[in-house]
């Protein structure tokens, strides 16, 4: 199988994986909806970031993702989506969160908490393993521009 056709193949998987995605996000928003309650019409800021990372996706199934490389914020916003949900993410999750090379991912960690929009240390169980979360400026600098959305 030549270079081409193992790309078009990830490209493939990984369209049909984020389609997967899509729609059991969409059975559970239907399962976890109250049903005798009035609808809250409120958008919480996690949910305008989850919202902001599944266009993003959405985005590069139609478009050449080098039109749109930001890996920098689509790790912002995975990493704003674990703080929500109490997670902390290691190095490996982040990465693959930016859809880029791990070398680019790893420069951009380091920005950030050169920034100090993320903290960095050491798992307590795997020492060799990185985990990144974001630091209280970050956390601060999204809530911000979360709340600035319509």
């Amino acid at each position: 199988m030549n270079e081409e056709a193992v790309v078009s193949l990830i490209k493939d998987l990984t369209s049909r994986l984020s389609a997967v995605a899509e729609e059991f996000s969409g059975r559970v928003e239907r399962v976890d909806a109250p049903t005798d309650a009035a609808p809250d019409m409120t958008v919480s800021l996690a949910q305008k970031a989850r919202t902001l990372s599944d266009q993003r996706r959405l985005r590069r199934r139609s478009l050449p993702a080098e039109l749109f490389h930001e890996p920098a914020w689509d790790m912002m916003l995975a990493l704003y989506i674990a703080h929500d949900e109490g997670r902390v993410l290691n190095v490996k999750s982040l990465v693959a969160c930016a859809d880029a090379p791990v070398t680019t991912s790893q420069r951009w960690i380091e920005h950030l908490h050169k920034l100090r929009l993320v903290n960095r240390v050491v798992d307590s169980v795997d020492r060799r393993r990185l985990e990144v979360s974001l630091s209280q400026n970050g956390v601060e600098a999204m809530e911000s521009y979360l709340s600035a959305l319509p």
